[in-house]
């Protein structure tokens, strides 16, 4: 049932990101940039986690961009066997098309570990109490049961946000959801 349910969530926030207008999408990226880069979490940051956003998903790119400008160190995950592992990046010349056709460091790149790094979480489908819904993969899942201290944000755009999203018990929430 709850595979199932989440599957038919995945379809209808797939076909609401397809229609999204450019417009309003860039518009709400900028709105949510600019609350990430006010958040406490991010501000004491020495290293981000932070997804490369792909197929229309809560853009990243200015976020990342300006965290470079700043300084920080930014890492982006890799998809290695079941794990995620992050590489530090200074641009989007350090990326390659990875698994499923997302950008990810090219080899060159150095391997992260900072287990209290923030982490941008990516998720096709949120609700008020922090559920999330991925894309299926149980990656972010695994990495916060190996490294719990992160603190877990969350970027989606309004429509994104349901009143109750169907969980499993290895499913593991995050602490803030930012929306335009």
């Amino acid at each position: 049932m709850e595979k199932s349910e989440k599957n038919d969530i995945r379809a209808l926030i797939k076909e609401q990101r397809r229609s999204l207008e450019s417009a309003a999408e860039s518009l709400w990226n900028d709105s949510i940039c600019e609350q990430l880069l006010n958040m406490d979490d991010i501000l004491k940051a020495f290293c981000v986690y932070c997804y490369v956003s792909f197929r229309r998903e809560a853009g990243t790119w200015r976020f990342m961009e300006t965290l470079l400008k700043q300084g920080k160190c930014v890492a982006v995950p890799k998809v290695v066997g079941k794990n995620l592992e992050f590489y530090s990046i200074s641009g989007k010349t350090d990326l390659e098309e990875g698994v499923m056709g997302i950008m990810e460091p090219k080899p060159s790149c150095l391997r992260i570990h900072d287990p209290g790094a923030p982490v941008i979480v990516p998720g096709i489908a949120f609700d008020q109490s922090g559920n999330r819904i991925g894309y299926g993969g149980g990656y972010y899942d695994r990495l916060f049961e190996k490294e719990p201290n992160h603190p877990r944000i969350a970027i989606a755009y309004g429509f994104q946000i349901l009143e109750h999203i169907p969980t499993e018990p290895h499913d593991k929430r995050v602490d803030w959801i930012i929306t335009p």
